[in-house]
């Protein structure tokens, strides 16, 4: 899609490996943008692996919601940069993309944690997983929200954010609050977007080569 809109080439991950194998890379270090770990960290795990004698050091960082203390830090940095905000009139859905892996359990761990710590107007659900908007309509009930604003759970506001959540289509997450009579706002900016969740990843790295001296443990 960039190519053909902007001229511009982007590296796949097997591209990306055999430029770093041509250029003499000894140290490689990946640290992926996934938000959890799922099919897709697993696909590229097992990709790079087939370069595992390809490096003399290989690292692979872990997606953004891996350890306990993720979430908690994902909570604070989405407030820190003004993403949710605690309210008694307005609610924060938070859309997911969802996923049949096991990892899915991830969307409700995080709604635990905004409520553990206070956002008790915050709610998560996801396109193509658990919870769904359904799930999200029943929880809207039990409060008195006059006010909604949509924000994607996920690190580019692509596809599922411009039309599943706040397109014009009637089965848009947008169209169906509506007819339920809320006044909706959809935020259509990715969390890659945002400073301290960038911080995040950033400190993820720092973690695996603090963890890791000689460039990281080859997998």
């Amino acid at each position: 899609h960039v190519k053909s809109r902007d001229n511009v080439s982007i590296d796949n991950v097997k591209q990306a490996l055999d430029r770093a194998v041509e250029n003499g890379v000894k140290t490689l270090v990946i640290q992926p943008t996934h938000l959890m770990d799922g099919l897709e960290y697993h696909e590229l795990v097992d990709e790079v692996a087939q370069y595992s004698d390809a490096f003399e050091n290989l690292a692979i960082g872990k997606p953004l919601l891996t350890e306990t203390a993720d979430y908690p830090a994902l909570v604070q940095a989405m407030e820190q940069d003004g993403v949710i905000r605690k309210s008694a009139e307005k609610a924060y859905l938070l859309m997911g993309h969802g996923t049949p892996h096991i990892i899915n359990q991830a969307y409700p761990a995080f709604d635990y944690w905004l409520k553990r710590s206070g956002f008790d107007n915050v709610f998560v659900g996801t396109v193509e997983g658990y919870p769904t908007l359904e799930t999200l309509l029943e929880l809207l009930k039990e409060h008195h929200y006059r006010e909604v604003v949509l924000v994607p759970m996920m690190l580019v506001a692509g596809d599922h954010a411009q039309n599943d959540m706040a397109g014009d289509d009637s089965d848009s997450w947008k169209s169906v609050l509506e007819r339920y009579g809320y006044i909706v706002t959809p935020q259509l900016q990715g969390l890659g977007a945002y400073p301290a969740v960038q911080a995040l990843y950033i400190a993820h790295t720092a973690h695996m080569l603090e963890q890791s001296p000689e460039g990281g443990e080859t997998r």
